[in-house]
């Protein structure tokens, strides 16, 4: 059984940028590794100002080996700016390429239809990101389902990049979407590629906040999964991704 302060050490751990030794392999059910994580998440402080989805692929939950996506707090502190550099720390697993959007008001209210119209009417701004993920616990915790959601859902941090100002009248289940390593194209996706459509990944998120008691509010930053897998990197690269004829939103690795 885990130490009822091991989230408190994984915490430190995220602080820290260190990794620790917590066999979150350990954790026997989902529901255990959601109170996990919400307890780091306490440890961990800061602001939250939005969520991270996970495992919105066929590609990431095959790795994972789970059934459906997760989803995280994101940090305001650990959002950065486009351009931005990045120190690598210990752990990281690579960097994805991501539909973002900002809430313009909460969804849903009251009795509101829970569907894409709806939604879409309820936010205010999509935009290209991107999301650097990564680990606090050693290569010997296997890396499933119930480790990767105790562990923050391996958020690490963001880069939002520039407005998809038009994103209304596009279908962004067709829209091209590169990984990009110093100038090389290492991967490509869709946003068909995060269930169906970004979209339906945000409705997700929405139905299962709502069934906690809770819901997507104004000023809410949403990141919705890889349009293109993990592409790993190193210190001194410069990650990009471009998502159609939109500037690319990129990060210099340090």
């Amino acid at each position: 059984m885990l130490d009822v302060d091991a989230p408190v050490t994984l915490a430190r751990c995220r602080r820290a940028g260190t990794i620790s030794q917590i066999a979150l392999h350990e954790l026997e059910s989902r529901a255990a590794a959601e109170a996990f994580q919400m307890a780091g998440i306490k440890a961990l402080g800061g602001e939250p100002c939005g969520y991270k989805i996970g495992a919105t692929s066929v590609e990431v939950q095959r790795l994972l080996k789970c059934q459906g996506p997760m989803h995280a707090p994101i940090m305001r502190e650990d959002v950065l700016p486009n351009g931005a550099t990045f120190r690598i720390p210990p752990g990281l697993l690579g960097i994805e390429c991501e539909f973002g959007f900002v809430m313009g008001r909460d969804f849903p209210i009251d009795a509101e239809n829970m569907d894409v119209a709806a939604l879409q009417s309820a936010i205010a701004e999509c935009f290209v990101s991107l999301e650097i993920v990564g680990r606090r616990v050693g290569d010997d915790v296997p890396l499933t389902e119930l480790s990767s959601l105790a562990d923050f859902a391996l958020d690490v941090a963001v880069v939002r990049g520039g407005p998809i100002h038009d994103w209304k009248h596009r279908d962004l289940a067709v829209m091209p979407v590169r990984a990009v390593l110093d100038g090389i194209t290492m991967a490509r996706g869709t946003g068909a590629l995060v269930l169906g459509h970004p979209l339906n990944s945000l409705l997700w998120l929405a139905e299962t906040l709502r069934k906690r008691g809770d819901h997507l509010r104004r000023d809410e930053v949403i990141l919705t999964g890889t349009c293109t897998g993990v592409t790993k990197v190193a210190p001194g690269q410069l990650f990009a991704g471009f998502f159609a004829d939109q500037p690319p939103v990129q990060v210099q690795l340090a």
